[in-house]
């Protein structure tokens, strides 16, 4: 029995990115963990995707909600010690699967997502790592969330936003009676 957990999603065109568990999940099902300390800076990032967050920001969004007894130490930390294994670990046959733009002076960039959403996370098996599946057909619906799935299938679903509708037009009808 494997143990699911619903999880944030950044989705770009090659990968996802899963800050709640640490992890890059590639097209072909493959996964890349993440240290912390690189999901919290990519996640901070990818929290203001499409914006300049400078080196200090980034640092403070980065470090600021972490254990203080954590290390003991009370170190300040490095973000280009953070960056240089996650850029190589984003790297995708030569490519950055995730740009982290360097604006110089400002600071850091990545491009929007495609997506964010929330996805069921199982976690990879021992025996699934060894095998390979053929990839499928209808890549897209199996990537849907489960937030997604519930408004495509969900009868009490449809009934609570039937209601809802109803509801908002006798409250409009009510106004405009009133109004007369």
């Amino acid at each position: 029995m494997t143990t699911q957990s619903l999880t944030r999603c950044f989705r770009f065109p090659d990968v996802d990115f899963e800050p709640d568990v640490h992890l890059l999940v590639w097209r072909d099902k493959t996964q890349t963990t993440l240290t912390l300390h690189e999901s919290r800076l990519l996640e901070a990032l990818c929290y203001c995707a499409g914006e300049v967050i400078s080196h200090e920001q980034l640092h403070n969004k980065t470090f600021s909600q972490l254990d203080p007894y954590e290390d003991g130490t009370g170190q300040h930390y490095d973000l280009n010690n953070i960056l240089r294994p996650l850029t190589v670990k984003l790297n995708l046959q030569g490519k950055m699967a995730i740009p982290i733009e360097v604006v110089p002076h400002y600071g850091f960039r990545v491009p929007l997502p495609e997506k964010t959403c929330r996805l069921v996370h199982e976690p990879e098996k021992a025996e699934d790592k060894d095998q390979v599946t053929p990839p499928n057909q209808n890549e897209e619906e199996e990537l849907s969330s489960a937030t997604e799935e519930i408004v495509k299938t969900s009868t009490v679903h449809k009934i609570s936003v039937a209601i809802l509708a109803l509801m908002a037009t006798g409250v409009i009808t009510a106004s405009f009676l009133d109004y007369l």
